[in-house]
């Protein structure tokens, strides 16, 4: 009988530490202490230094005007990784990188992407269901870039592919970056 108590304290013990240590973290969290940490091999989700040094190399501020469509989960993934990008160079940014994630749904700020030299595009996902089902939306998925004077985009990029994603950034800030 008292193997079993003891046991029964034991574990109550430890049930009450691992939700201390829940609750530490959640308050963190709410504090604003955050650290992403990128595990992955090839650090897939850490902005290269080259990145960071042009971004710090700025004499002024960028921005870009991310242009997204949301609404299938292929698209909605999309878009949180590039957000998580954004702000990745935001924070090597050191106040001269800042963007804004822009969902057009009204005519005016599709005609602004328009007019920027964005793409609109059909995007589709079928389902991975037994039903059998497809769902097809219109949108865009451009970056607008603004430095000075100058304005450059990215008309279009594919939902399905963020790897050289940054690649693909860097050298249009660079490029930007080297016209103002």
């Amino acid at each position: 009988m008292e193997k079993r108590r003891k046991s029964a304290v034991e574990s109550g013990v430890l049930i009450f530490v691992v939700a201390a240590i829940l609750v530490a973290v959640n308050a963190l969290s709410a504090l604003g202490v955050y650290k992403r940490s990128d595990v992955t091999k090839t650090e897939k989700y850490t902005l290269s230094k080259g990145s960071g040094s042009l971004l710090r190399s700025m004499k002024q501020t960028l921005t870009v005007d991310c242009y997204v469509t949301k609404g299938l989960p292929k698209l909605d993934s999309f878009v949180r990784d590039l957000r998580d990008l954004m702000q990745e160079y935001k924070n090597a940014g050191a106040g001269k990188f800042e963007y804004s994630i822009i969902e057009p749904k009204d005519e005016e700020s599709k005609k602004k992407a328009k007019d920027a030299g964005l793409i609109e595009q059909p995007f589709g996902e079928a389902s991975s269901t037994e039903d059998e089902k497809a769902a097809v939306t219109q949108g865009f998925m451009g970056l607008i870039f603004k430095y000075g004077e100058q304005q450059d985009v990215i008309k279009f990029l594919p939902p399905d592919r963020t790897d050289g994603l940054e690649f693909w950034i860097t050298n249009k800030i660079r490029e930007i970056r080297d016209k103002g």
